[in-house]
């Protein structure tokens, strides 16, 4: 679990410290509500749902959701059964978009309009999208990169040229 602190200039030499809590935004959502592409812990990870099917109730008992989802930051499948009736977690998740400003090391060097402040925490995966920033970086585009968060992980899921500067 990743934990950090924003800081936000107020005047010159002045600064807010924006802090996150660390605390994990959940919802409870029915499990029989749930659909394709809705977002539930499973395994104590947020996930997304791949496919729901529902059973019909038995003499023995309540109907069945057999859920499929993949688990958002690291692909893997995973799955799980529940009574349709019952209450899952839904985990709060973020997708923010950030001008890319450098790149030290395997960090990013992120710059957040909204907030008007600088972040350097994200690391740069060694996937597709970390190998496509290395490779726009040097060749010197202005880059944004969109960042999905949720229960205190973050990710870039997608790199993409700036083209307002």
């Amino acid at each position: 679990k990743q934990w950090y602190q924003r800081r936000v200039a107020i005047t010159a030499g002045e600064y807010e410290d924006k802090g996150d809590s660390g605390a994990l935004r959940l919802t409870n959502v029915q499990t029989g509500h749930l659909k394709k592409g809705s977002y539930v812990i499973i395994k104590n990870r947020p996930t997304k749902v791949d496919s729901i099917s529902t059973s019909k109730p038995g003499k023995h008992g309540s109907a069945k959701c057999h859920i499929i989802a993949n688990d958002i930051f690291t692909g893997k499948k995973v799955e799980e059964i529940s009574p349709s009736q019952a209450s899952m977690q839904a985990p709060e998740v973020k997708r923010n978009e950030y001008q890319v400003n450098d790149i030290d090391g395997d960090f990013l060097v992120l710059w957040d309009e909204v907030d008007s402040c600088q972040i350097e925490h994200i690391r740069i995966g060694e996937d597709p999208v970390g190998q496509k920033i290395k490779e726009m970086h040097e060749s010197g585009l202005a880059i944004l990169v969109t960042i999905l968060s949720a229960m205190g992980e973050e990710k870039v899921i997608e790199v993409k040229e700036d083209t307002k500067a």
